[in-house]
């Protein structure tokens, strides 16, 4: 049986190797797919920037300029997976083999948009410019879009196609995202001979951590410490511990109450003799796009125009929409339908898939018609 054409890009995409920094084959396939539309692809300079070999993608498709332009976007990476992925189709859903992730995060959002753009074409409908922005690195903290120019573009509406769940979701909020990086340094010494003079650095991260609030902070902020390094053997005291965390929200007073939560935790440890440093990074910044806002109320026109009825949410990741809100582009983010993403378990309903490219078409047109 004959595959849709989105389909078949779906699965050559899956098929490309993509790792965040490393997206320069999957930005040659989708540079040829766009050419093939007949638009003209730039590619900028994030790619040195942030120790990449691709950088993002921008193109143009001009349309009628008494209609509103409208940014697609995606991104060109994934998160990192053990090997080459061998897609599965079964009873009308598409799977890896097991062994690895799909990468349909964000693979099914890419095909969307070319699928969209080659529906309005062969429909010849009006539409406005289109402006393309296919990002890098989106998977370990957004970095291809911190690094965009996007004085470059015209658009101050989009869509990111970076959602999972049914098509229909529309996300309208993502939260802000703060990262640290915390050192504990104790004092080295024999274990077994003089452990009396030394300061555990892993007791005492320990102890930090177990009195802190972590996981579901509230309904709009939540904390994670992931990642802990420390220690060379048991029979030395360790002088040197490492963790790593975050803390996300939709609430800027929340979350600077948290950091300080943080702070005070380790920064107590000093009298036990320990020295702490400790260095935040703000990832992004949360965006609230107001569901009477015409991005999104175009998204919902156009949704019902496929049988799809919106469902305006709240996420809890961010997405290159943040950037772009940032930027003054209201942009909100729409699902796809992906299930299970970073896992072995991810999959694609080729139904949902064949939408999101319904849906994407559905808005470029939208976008050129009256929305009450």
């Amino acid at each position: 049986m004959t595959r849709p054409p989105i389909v078949e890009d779906f699965l050559e995409m899956v098929r490309t190797p993509s790792h965040s920094r490393r997206e320069r084959a999957m930005a040659d396939l989708l540079k040829a797919r766009l050419g093939a539309l007949g638009l003209e692809v730039i590619e900028d300079g994030a790619g040195p920037l942030i120790g990449g070999d691709a950088g993002n993608l921008l193109a143009r498709w001009p349309g009628d300029p008494e209609v509103e332009p409208v940014l697609l976007s995606a991104h060109l990476d994934r998160v990192s997976n053990p090997g080459a992925i061998t897609p599965v189709v079964k009873d009308d859903v598409v799977y890896s083999d097991g062994t690895t992730i799909l990468g349909a995060d964000d693979a099914s959002g890419l095909a969307a948009i070319v699928d969209g753009l080659r529906r309005v074409k062969e429909e010849g409908a009006r539409h406005g410019d289109v402006e393309l922005v296919l990002t890098v690195a989106e998977e370990v903290g957004l970095k291809g879009s911190l690094h965009l120019d996007h004085s470059r573009l015209k658009a101050k509406a989009g869509y990111v196609l970076d959602t999972s769940g049914p098509v229909g979701t529309v996300v309208n909020q993502a939260p802000t995202q703060k990262t640290v990086q915390i050192r504990i340094h104790g004092k080295s010494a024999h274990a077994g001979m003089a452990p009396e003079e030394g300061i555990n650095a892993i007791r005492l991260g320990a102890l930090a951590l177990a009195g802190l609030r972590e996981g579901r902070l509230s309904p709009v902020s939540t904390s994670n410490f992931g990642v802990i390094h420390g220690g060379q053997a048991t029979n030395i005291v360790c002088d040197l511990v490492e963790i790593k965390g975050e803390a996300r929200s939709h609430d800027a007073g929340e979350l600077a109450a948290y950091v300080a939560e943080v702070e005070a935790a380790f920064k107590a440890l000093e009298s036990s003799g320990g020295r702490v440093e400790m260095d935040w990074i703000e990832e992004y910044v949360a965006f609230d796009v107001p569901e009477t806002d015409r991005v999104v109320r175009v998204a919902a026109k156009a949704l019902a125009s496929i049988g799809r009825e919106a469902k305006v949410i709240r996420a809890g990741g961010g997405m290159d929409a943040n950037r772009f809100n940032r930027h003054g582009i209201r942009c909100v983010g729409l699902s796809v339908g992906y299930e299970n993403v970073h896992t072995p378990r991810e999959s694609q309903s080729i139904p949902e898939l064949v939408a999101a490219g319904e849906a994407v078409a559905a808005i470029i047109k939208a976008m050129a018609e009256p929305v009450v």
